[in-house]
């Protein structure tokens, strides 16, 4: 257990040298004809990030079958939080074709990784993610995208080292994309330093083609948003990029049961994605901290029915600070 004591960095700081810690293992290794691998990457990301970023560790024994590694949680000063379960994943290069296994499957279970990872998410109401290890430029030098990010090139973005990506967002790309998947997730993925406590710039607004949006929830997509709420519209961004390339008639607003404490309902329109997409990653945002999250935050062990399906806890405590 790594908890958090004082003030001394802001959660932005804590995660750039979380990810940059990754990204100097990361280039060792490969000088040396290692491989970074996702568990490695994990302990360094947040042993680095701590005690700002607090985390327990718990077993690893269930990720085959439940697809899924740690519970990711922000949370504001005000108590309103996010969450989201995220599987680890390295960027891996032969040659010149980059790969990210999303599609694995395990003796046993057909089902594919991230079939599984979206649906382990529907028992605790957060959406489903990746958190992807990227390298540094150096090793992304042969990453093919043509599009750029505020005219810098795709592969050359800083802080993409660590990013987050949404787990129906790869789940699309994979689809339509087959070979070229890795790339668009790639541009779409977020750096996770900046997902919540950004330095450069305000979020851009979100457009969404549901109708009857509650003004509550259209002025969180248009306005900037800071903390847990902003990284739940970050991984909401994707979807919403792809559900405007869908049939705009298919934008129907469906009705369904709020998770508990959901800051937005009836918030489910399905669009062409295998879940309600609006639907799986707003009930993420909630009003109040889960009791296994506050465990955590108070040095407590979680019940075994957290402990024994993941592999951890991590929560961004004062995820609204600047810095």
């Amino acid at each position: 257990m790594s908890g958090f004591s004082g003030h001394e960095a802001g959660p932005y700081e804590a995660l750039r040298r979380g990810r940059a810690a990754v990204d100097r293992l990361a280039s060792r290794l490969a000088v040396n004809g290692g491989t970074l691998r996702e568990v490695t990457a994990t302990q360094v990301l947040l042993a680095e990030a701590s005690p700002r970023v607090c985390f327990q560790e718990f077993t690893s024994a269930e990720e085959a079958k439940a697809g899924a590694d740690w519970m990711w949680w922000w949370v504001d000063r005000g108590g309103t939080c996010f969450g989201l379960l995220a599987q680890a994943k390295i960027l891996k290069v032969s040659g010149r074709r980059w790969t990210v296994d999303f599609g694995y499957t395990t003796k046993g279970h057909p089902q594919s990784q991230i079939a599984k990872l979206i649906e382990a998410a529907e028992p605790y109401s957060v959406p489903a993610a990746y958190i992807l290890y990227c390298g540094d430029r150096k090793y992304r030098a042969t990453l093919e995208c043509s599009r750029t990010h505020g005219g810098v090139p795709c592969r050359d973005r800083e802080r993409v080292g660590v990013s987050v990506a949404c787990a129906l967002a790869v789940q699309e790309a994979a689809k339509f994309h087959q070979s070229a998947a890795v790339v668009e997730v790639f541009h779409d993925a977020v750096p996770l330093e900046d997902i919540a406590s950004p330095v450069e710039g305000l979020d851009e607004p979100i457009r969404s083609l549901a109708r009857e949006l509650d003004e509550e929830l259209a002025r969180f997509l248009r306005q900037p948003q800071r903390g847990a709420r902003r990284v739940a519209k970050e991984l909401l961004r994707p979807l919403e990029r792809i559900r405007l390339g869908q049939f705009a008639s298919a934008a129907t607003l469906e009705r369904a049961a709020p998770a508990a404490g959901a800051l937005f309902r009836d918030v489910a329109d399905q669009g062409h994605f295998s879940v309600p997409y609006l639907d799986h990653v707003l009930r993420g945002l909630r009003t109040g901290v889960p009791d296994y999250v506050r465990d955590v935050m108070d040095g407590r062990t979680p019940p075994a029915a957290v402990t024994d399906r993941f592999g951890g806890i991590v929560v961004i405590t004062d995820a609204d600070a600047l810095g």
